[in-house]
């Protein structure tokens, strides 16, 4: 058997791909199963040509049985091939516990065979295990015993990379421990292997995927470019015979595709899309010297016949144009500094391609990222279509801790291959649909341009794909203080949306999204495990993370902490025990302890000390930013009309908490008018407002703050000539939160006095009745805004008012109150005299 003698090009994982001595490498394999355990001379010389001749098709590995892999490797070496031993675990070897003792003692003598073979690339974990078997046997029991197996590999073969063979049927058996993805499936329609193998990169995350088909079909050929166009790292395909000749000689030609499947490939993976549509591709830079050179020679190695680069210099003090114009194949725009939003309309405008591509100064692409995602967006006719983004390798370990902190860009799932959100740094768009609707929001400047964009997008009726193999490397924030500075964009960024969008806000503020983050889950208390659904159609199981709700979340927030200390401060006061206050004081640091042991950091830098760190920033990190969003926001609310602006007295009914105010015009302005006009008035000043859909009996609510909420409905009255009356019923009431949080201080202090505890019932009904005071100024407050609002969008409208004035209407509104009919004159004088 050969040994290693120097230095040998392993294979590994890098990002969805394989590498090899710094390239990229596609695994594209056969199998052996004809050649027996032990091979004469003879054989072995014969087995050379076999496999020197599948070198010359294009074939680069191949897919050994523990029988064979001895006498086979050799040869695969010389032939300059690479393998993967397939490593076979029956049903019963998994669930017994005698069984499993010996796989494990069998396993780990074969690694110690082949640990430093040149040839060996890794091995495959074969469960043979029918889904009924594996359900009761139980899922957790099988996984945690191939945890131990995998560990076994990786102590005795630190180098070789191991996956775990799954089929449809067992999708589930996968561990986060794997090096990379392997399934095997049958023969399948194109459109299904798609939808498989996309199902198959969301579940593996960073990790490449391989795929084996499971018998030889007629349309072979298409199902592994398929794969491969998907952006499988590797396909394992057998031989495919011909069909006999039916011609009146009987003779069958044979071709090179009949034995070798990846001769009609030509060496081409991934396939190019059927058409090649010019990409531009924007990257919008400031102070950008550190990474841009990366950035600039990642995108000359694309692999894309049709692209160019538009380097927008946002403004930038350093090195960045010095360091861009050394690429002069691409072009560069300088301008001062006006912020992202304006860069990327500016790229916008200065692109030539249909396709506007948008990446980062600080990643690196892979050089097949544009051939990927323009074949997804041509397959499935996608307007914007968007990929994963990841960190590289960080020298120090306070970097990669940064890095591993949680608040890093991520794209958002409503399906396998459809989004709700895209991250900046990877992300394509047509660009007749970013015209359509007029391009970034100038006023992001920093951050929340790409959320901005993404559901302006989806609320004008365009479809967003995503392609899990089109992946971009993004260098994290590589200090603390940067960090920190991250944190505070995207607080001062959810600030900005909200008023635009606040149904996509829960009541913390925080956006809630209606997909899923790949991955997320796993690092909150409860969500570890992956739900399946085991009778799924065809067999498949279906496999998705569990749901996050505000709840799994709340003790990471800064309203939960701010309320555990106040909790802490009325026990000492009451002079009761601080336990159950401390216990959920604690709750924060237990949250941001299991986020730290679950992060994804690099097994060089994995220690206590950087554990702990991520732990300190995943508890301050949401807190910073939780700070600066209502900062933002206490800032923004401004611009409505104060007293000065207010015309009228309206009429108020205490009791259903609801005021009314009454307009004329004779300028045929409807209703609609109004409320379009006090919908912007409101964005504006940094209320969130959101139209009814027409489910519930008012027409906007308006979100002033977590306790209350504005409810706005709206009525005409149409009169001869144009004439109309407008109506405006303003209602005013209380969130859900406020009403448990006023019952849970009710119920408390009951349940103090019922045992026996005059001093703590005393306390906590004063605590109820003082927030249930502070929630009526709060109610008061709303109902003054939605007041002021109206009356300054009326005035603007040039609608008289029919009310009880305050003061004199301006010249324009004498004019039309002079011509409102008898019967509104005489009404608007009744109640001056009331």
């Amino acid at each position: 058997m050969l040994t290693n003698s120097g230095p040998v090009q392993r294979v590994t994982p890098h990002g969805k791909f394989l590498a090899r001595a710094g390239q990229k490498f596609f695994f594209k394999a056969m199998r052996l199963a004809d050649v027996s355990a032990t091979l004469e001379f003879a054989h072995k010389l014969k087995l050379r040509k076999r496999l020197d001749d599948l070198r010359a098709s294009h074939t680069t590995g191949l897919v050994l049985t523990e029988a064979n892999a001895q006498p086979c490797l050799d040869i695969a070496a010389q032939s300059g091939l690479v393998a993967m031993v397939e490593l076979r675990i029956t049903a019963d070897e998994l669930t017994s516990r005698r069984g499993w003792k010996s796989v494990v003692s069998r396993i780990a003598h074969t690694t110690n065979i082949f640990a430093t073979h040149p040839a060996l690339a890794g091995y495959i974990l074969n469960c043979e295990i029918a889904p009924d078997a594996l359900r009761a046997g139980g899922l957790e029991n099988a996984r945690r015993r191939l945890r131990g197996v995998v560990k076994t590999i990786k102590g005795r073969a630190p180098d070789a990379m191991v996956g775990i063979k799954v089929r449809p049927e067992t999708r589930a058996l996968s561990i986060l421990e794997e090096d990379f993805l392997y399934a095997e499936i049958p023969a399948l329609e194109p459109l299904e292997i798609r939808d498989f193998v996309v199902a198959l990169h969301n579940l593996a995350e960073a990790r490449p995927v391989v795929i084996e088909f499971r018998q030889a079909s007629p349309g072979q050929d298409e199902a592994v470019a398929v794969a491969f166009g998907t952006g499988a790292a590797g396909v394992v395909a057998p031989p495919v015979p011909a069909p006999v000749s039916q011609d009146w000689l009987g003779v069958r030609m044979m071709r090179a595709s009949d034995v070798m499947p990846f001769v009609t490939l030509n060496g081409t993976c991934p396939p190019r899309p059927p058409k090649t549509p010019m990409v531009s591709v924007v990257i919008c830079a400031y102070d950008a010297e550190r990474t841009m050179r990366d950035c600039l020679e990642s995108l000359r190695r694309l692999d894309y016949p049709n692209f160019e680069v538009v380097i927008v210099d946002d403004g930038s003090r350093d090195r960045t144009a010095d360091i861009s114009m050394d690429f002069p194949e691409f072009r560069l725009i300088r301008q001062p500094n006006k912020g992202l939003g304006v860069a990327r309309n500016v790229g916008m405008h200065a692109a030539r391609g249909e396709i506007i591509a948008y990446t980062d100064s600080d990643c690196v692409v892979d050089p097949h990222w544009l051939t990927l995602m323009v074949r997804l967006m041509i397959e499935n006719n996608f307007d914007g279509c968007g990929g994963p983004n990841y960190a590289p390798h960080e020298d120090g370990w306070i970097e990669a801790s940064c890095a591993a902190s949680p608040g890093a860009p991520c794209h958002v799932l409503v399906a396998e291959d459809r989004a709700e959100h895209l991250a900046g740094c990877n992300m394509l768009f047509s660009k007749a649909a970013l015209a359509k609707i007029g391009g970034f929001d100038p006023q992001f400047t920093s951050a929340g341009d790409d959320v901005d964009i993404c559901w302006r997008l989806l609320d004008a009726g365009f479809k967003l794909g995503f392609s899990p193999a089109a992946f971009v490397w993004h260098f994290r924030r590589n200090t603390v203080k940067a960090y920190y500075g991250q944190q505070r964009g995207y607080g001062r960024a959810e600030a900005m949306l909200y008023p635009r969008y606040p149904e996509r806000f829960n009541v913390m503020g925080q956006i809630a999204w209606r997909g899923t983050i790949p991955g997320l889950a796993r690092t909150i208390p409860g969500g570890s495990r992956k739900r399946v659904l085991w009778n799924a159609t065809a067999g498949a199981q279906t496999i998705f993370d569990p749901a996050l709700t505000l709840a799994r979340v709340l003790p990471q927030t800064l309203e939960w902490t701010v309320l555990s200390a106040i909790a802490i401060a009325a026990s000492i006061v009451l002079g009761v025990s601080i336990i159950p206050a401390a216990a959920m004081l604690a709750l924060g640091p237990i949250w941001a302890l299991y986020y730290a042991w679950h992060a994804p950091l690099e097994k060089s830098h994995q220690s206590f000390t950087a554990r702990l760190l991520i732990a300190y920033l995943a508890y301050t990190g949401p807190m910073v930013r939780t700070m600066t969003r209502y900062k933002t926001r206490a800032k923004a609310l401004t611009g409505l009309a104060g007293a000065d602006g207010v015309r009228q007295r309206p009429t108020i009914n205490w009791l259903r908490r609801s005021i009314r105010l009454d307009y004329w015009n004779d300028e045929s302005i409807t209703r609609d008018r109004l409320m379009d006009r006090m919908l912007k008035l409101f964005a504006r000043s940094g209320h969130g407002a959101v139209v009814d859909a027409g489910w519930n009996d008012y027409d906007l609510e308006v979100r002033p703050n977590p306790w209350t909420r504005i409810e706005l409905k709206t009525a005409d009255e149409e009169h001869e000539a144009g004439k109309v009356t407008n109506r405006v019923l303003v209602r005013i009431k209380s969130t859900r939160i406020t009403k448990l949080a006023l019952a849970a201080g009710v119920i408390s202090a009951a349940v103090a006095a019922i045992a026996g505890l005059p001093e703590i019932a005393l306390g906590l009904g004063a605590l109820t009745m003082a927030g249930a005071v502070c929630i009526i100024a709060e109610m008061v407050e709303a109902g003054r805004v939605a007041h002021r609002a109206t009356e300054q969008c009326a005035t603007e409208l040039n609608l008289a008012p029919l009310g009880v004035l305050i003061r004199q209407p301006s010249t324009a509104e004498a004019t039309a109150s002079a011509r409102k009919p008898a019967r509104a004159q005489l009404a608007s004088r009744d109640r001056i005299a009331e």
